[in-house]
């Protein structure tokens, strides 16, 4: 049939998307309607589902709100009148060989650091008050360690304030992936008492450096001899170093425990002969973080980056000018990233998803903020976690938790962004879409995107996992001052490999799994110009298409195509954020799709009237097939159609005029809209689609 293009189908939900045929044989149409149905739910579920973790992220932890509001500096109490470890030692009284002055160089340096910053609460420091634990067995019962015997200074006295505290270093030993896939766990366990020879000569390496300062309220000598019960307010200063002689993290404590003591006035000691927690009680949760540049800095690139996010949606729910970025300057490129000109034409090519995890500035500028942030978020979360993960489920600390951990969604953007940039770069391909590999590094939908972030949630517990074979060497078994901790060895940074490994995989497994799922929709997608410069010719790492978009799979003169008919207002905010907010490539066209479009052309029928309505017969849908043509060209699995436009609309899409265009770059990355003729289209013409309220038909 020697037409412009012979209409094979309309590329509906029903006819791209692979998973519905493959069960078309078996199921009713009323299945498969219920499921496109359950797909549309889900996707919008898991938007509006992250999108409030986002909210909570930037509201509940925000460093310097949380220090501001300040509930956490109770948990100072004991120590808020102390200025030195001298004073620590006359005012409470230690048990044997459990004083500051009985620990390891390092051990005192942490408790000087934190007197000192207790001290001073200004500016050079983050005091976060987080959350309180149930206590519903021994998992969070910390009350052990003050049985103790503790000598009395001054038998007189009506009262005695007592104090331990214990100086150990982690040593741990394998990974995560050891753990599964090899031997660690079959290989001979390390045990209490062993020496730092004894654990080196079993693969065990120092990890973490720790000084646990327990203080006590004030506890009324009993008569001599008598065993007397009663409750103690403990407080818990517990700091943490991941490297040895840096500034360490202290975390806060607040306990009550229930107690057994007896003063003994021919030895002078009080005795502790048992001490448990209040099962049904609560442990107070609190943290003391040096305040770096990093957290510092990532706020206020968060509080821009979110400011930016603002300004490129409301510019892009309008029509954008056609612009000629070839010849503007740096400082123009860059207001017009927020601020283009624009007509007051409504346009919705773009969802408010599109730009957080597709824009180059956005998902660039918000994995910075993630990076800059981890030295604070990973060990407030994973310290959270520990408590958490021996209590009843609070729904409240599992969403903060989810929060923190779907910052990492911008560094699956971002790794996704950075792979296609050097496959670009290392490849030598000339020609758009020529590289097989490229067009696998993109998404259908964003719902591909979120479904990633169940992997990340589990973040705190493969670093659980990779420091599961541990141990403790304390100052008592041997001296500690000549053991240190590499920071390359440590805690969290030894756990990067696999929770590298974990995220590289998350990001593949999702990539096949949408392929696989939409791979008939991916092969027709593929054979458009337009669809092209999304998968093959740019860092945009989303192959979607929103608004007044239809989508026409075609086998014409030069083979099968895809036909993109889409509005005029829209393309125009397209190609703004197209070559605003995304790294261009500088492929060109394949010859024999230039060639193809010309042919395609050449045997078109001329615009006659008759002409016209065979092409608006041939385009309608039947009545068998959808209602309308659907207004997203995304048909991933997930990606579901919206409501379908009305053919007698007044915003319907007109796809009876013939010519046909290409969106193409030139070698230095210039986006162009190009005709058979390989006339690129001037601004005013487009100008007169958009005021007509008319359509591009894009091959």
């Amino acid at each position: 049939m020697n037409s412009f293009a012979t209409t094979i189908h309309v590329a509906s939900r029903q006819d791209l998307t692979p998973v519905l045929p493959l069960y078309k044989k078996w199921l009713p149409s009323s299945h498969l309607t219920l499921i496109s149905q359950w797909a549309k739910v889900a996707k919008v579920a898991l938007g509006v589902f992250c999108t409030f973790l986002l909210v909570v992220d930037v509201s509940s932890n925000n460093w310097e709100l949380i220090d501001y509001v300040g509930d956490a500096k109770h948990l100072l109490t004991p120590l808020l009148a102390i200025d030195s470890v001298d004073t620590m030692q006359d005012r409470f009284t230690f048990c044997d060989g459990g004083a500051p002055s009985d620990m390891s160089q390092i051990g005192q340096f942490h408790i000087n650091i934190s007197l000192a910053q207790i001290q001073a609460r200004d500016s050079n420091t983050f005091i976060l008050g987080t959350t309180k634990h149930l206590i519903q067995d021994r998992a969070n019962d910390i009350c052990g360690q003050i049985v103790q015997s503790y000598p009395i200074k001054d038998p007189t006295a009506k009262s005695v304030r007592l104090g331990t505290v214990d100086d150990d270093i982690t040593f741990a030993r394998g990974t995560a992936l050891t753990h599964w896939l090899g031997n660690t766990q079959s290989l001979p366990q390390a045990t209490d008492g062993m020496n730092e020879t004894q654990l080196r000569a079993l693969g065990y390496v120092p990890a973490r450096h720790s000084t646990d300062l327990r203080l006590m309220t004030p506890l009324v000598l009993p008569p001599p001899g008598q065993v007397t019960a009663g409750s103690v307010s403990m407080y818990r200063f517990f700091m943490k170093a991941f490297c040895s002689g840096c500034v360490p993290g202290t975390e806060l404590g607040l306990d009550t425990c229930v107690i057994e003591y007896l003063y003994n006035d021919t030895a002078n000691t009080l005795e502790i002969t048992s001490s448990q927690a209040i099962l049904g009680g609560s442990h107070e949760l609190g943290f003391i973080f040096q305040r770096r540049g990093g957290p510092i800095a990532a706020l206020y690139i968060r509080l821009a980056t979110l400011l930016l996010l603002i300004g490129v949606y409301s510019a892009s729910q309008k029509t954008v000018q056609w612009l000629d970025y070839a010849g503007q300057s740096l400082p123009q490129r860059l207001v017009r990233l927020i601020s283009p000109p624009l007509y007051r034409q409504p346009c919705s090519v773009f969802g408010l998803s599109d730009i957080c995890f597709n824009s180059d500035i956005f998902v660039v500028l918000y994995t910075l903020t993630v990076l800059l942030d981890e030295e604070i978020s990973m060990v407030f979360s994973g310290e959270i976690h520990t408590w958490h993960d021996h209590t009843s489920d609070d729904i409240l600390v599992d969403i903060r938790l989810m929060s923190i951990h779907l910052r990492w969604l911008w560094l699956n953007c971002f790794l996704l962004k950075a792979a296609k940039w050097t496959v670009n770069f290392v490849s030598l391909t000339r020609f758009s879409g020529d590289n097989t590999i490229m067009g696998w590094l993109n998404y259908s939908s964003v719902a591909w995107i979120y479904l990633g972030v169940f992997v990340l949630f589990q973040r705190n517990d493969i670093i659980n996992l990779n420091n599961a074979d541990k141990v403790e060497l304390l100052s008592t078994t041997q001296s500690l001052d000549a053991t240190f901790v590499r920071l390359f060895d440590s805690w969290y940074v030894r756990a990067m490999p696999t929770l590298a490994l974990a995220l590289v995989t998350n990001l593949v497994v999702w990539l096949l799994v949408d392929r696989a799922v939409n791979w008939h929709w991916w092969q027709a997608f593929a054979h458009n110009s337009m669809a092209r410069q999304l998968m093959f010719n740019s860092t945009s790492i989303l192959a979607v298409v929103r608004g007044d978009v239809s989508t026409v799979q075609t086998r014409g003169a030069s083979g099968q195509g895809t036909r993109i008919t889409i509005k005029a207002r829209a393309l125009c905010t397209f190609h703004w954020f197209f070559s605003s907010h995304l790294t261009h490539f500088g492929l060109v066209e394949h010859p024999s799709a230039m060639r193809g479009m010309a042919s395609n052309a050449a045997i078109a029928p001329k615009p006659s009237s008759v002409a016209a309505k065979r092409q608006r017969a041939m385009s309608k849908p039947s009545k068998r097939s959808s209602v309308g043509v659907p207004r997203e060209a995304s048909v991933g699995w997930l990606a579901v159609q919206e409501e379908p436009v009305k053919r007698n609309s007044a915003d319907s899409i007109d796809t009876s005029d013939p010519e046909q265009y290409m969106l193409v770059q030139d070698r230095d990355g210039q986006v162009h809209l190009i005709n058979d003729q390989k006339l690129g289209l001037k601004a005013l013409s487009v100008e007169v689609k958009i005021l007509r309220d008319t359509t591009f038909c894009l091959g």
